[in-house]
C-alpha cells in the first residue's frame, strides 16, 4: 500500500459525453495527477478509444512515471453496460480490451450488469444471477488470456454487497474480485471497514473517497466523516499490499468545488492518513 493513484478527471466542466473527454483531455488529467505525485491511475471514461489510442494513451502515462492501474468499464449510456446480456457483454470484453492496450490491470465493474449498484425492487435473483453470469463468465476468459481482472464494486447497501460476493463465489476467483468504494459503502447499511473486510483476499482495487453520509460527494479522503483509521487497519487485516485508488469527482454541482484543491488534498490527506510521509 505505498502507492496512491487518482482517477482521472475531466477539466472542461460537465461531461455531457464521453467522447468529449478525448485524448488532449485525458492527457492534460495524467500530467496534473502525475505533477502531484500521483503513481498510479484508473481512467475514468477510456472505453471510447480505439485500441491504438489506448496504447497511446498508456505509453504517455509511462512517460510520466505513472503506472496505468484499472479501467472503469462503460458502454456509450454510462457504467450500466447494456439493455441486454448480449449488448452488456460486448461493452464489457471491450472494456478489456482497453484495459490491455492501456497497459492496466484491472477493469471495474457495476454489477448487477443491467441495473447497475442496485438490485431492484423486488429482485429475482436467479435472474439477477443468470444475467451477470452470462456477461461475465465470456469476459472474464478473455480478461484471463490477456492477463487482466475484473472488480465488481459494492453499492450502498450491505444486501447488495452479499449479493456481489456470492456471486463471485459461484463464478470462482480466477481473475474476478471485487472493487471496495468507500463512499458508496459509506451512504447505507454497509459500511467501508465492513466491506472490506467482508471482501478479504478477494479485494482487487479500492474506490477511496469520502462523504457525509449523506451524498455520494467523492470528497478527498480525511473531508467527510468516513472512519480512515479503521478503513487502513481493515486494509491491512485483509493482507491488501496494491495501490490506494482514489476516485475523485471532476463536478460537483451541488456544493463548493475547487477541483484543482481537491486533487491536491487527494495526496496529501492519504500520506498522511496511511502514514507515507
Amino acid at each position: 500500500m505505498d502507492k496512491i493513484g487518482c482517477n482521472t478527471l475531466y477539466d472542461g466542466g460537465e461531461l455531457v459525453l464521453t467522447t468529449d473527454f478525448d485524448l488532449a483531455a485525458i492527457r492534460r488529467s495524467l500530467a496534473r495527477n502525475s505533477a502531484l505525485g500521483y503513481q498510479t491511475v484508473e481512467y475514468s471514461h477510456l472505453c471510447h478509444l480505439s485500441l491504438d489510442e489506448a496504447r497511446e494513451i498508456g505509453a504517455y502515462t509511462a512517460s510520466l512515471g505513472m503506472q496505468s492501474w484499472s479501467v472503469h468499464s462503460e458502454s456509450p449510456g454510462g457504467f450500466v453496460l447494456g439493455r441486454s446480456v448480449e449488448e452488456a457483454r460486448g461493452y464489457l470484453i471491450n472494456a478489456v480490451e482497453v484495459c490491455h492496450a492501456v497497459g492496466a490491470r484491472v477493469v471495474v465493474v457495476h454489477a448487477p450488469i443491467l441495473l447497475g449498484l442496485q438490485l431492484g425492487e423486488l429482485p429475482d435473483v436467479r435472474k439477477l444471477l443468470a444475467q451477470d453470469m452470462g456477461v461475465l463468465e465470456p469476459a472474464r476468459a478473455r480478461a484471463a488470456a490477456l492477463d487482466v481482472e475484473l472488480a465488481l464494486e459494492n453499492g450502498r447497501a450491505l444486501a447488495h454487497w452479499v449479493y456481489i460476493l456470492s456471486l463471485i463465489e459461484r463464478l470462482g476467483a480466477d481473475h474476478l474480485g471485487v472493487c471496495v468504494d468507500t463512499g458508496h459503502a459509506n451512504l447505507g447499511d454497509l459500511g467501508a471497514p465492513q466491506a472490506i473486510r467482508m471482501a478479504g483476499p478477494r479485494l482487487l482495487t479500492l474506490h477511496l473517497h469520502d462523504n457525509w453520509g449523506q451524498v455520494d460527494d467523492h470528497l478527498p479522503p480525511g473531508r467527510g466523516n468516513i472512519d480512515w483509521p479503521d478503513v487502513l487497519a481493515a486494509l491491512r487485516e485483509v493482507g491488501f499490499s496494491r495501490p490506494l485508488q482514489l476516485e475523485l469527482t471532476d463536478r460537483a454541482p451541488h456544493r463548493e468545488y475547487d477541483q484543482a484543491l481537491e486533487i491536491r488534498q487527494g495526496i496529501e490527506n492519504t500520506r498522511r492518513l496511511a502514514g507515507l510521509g
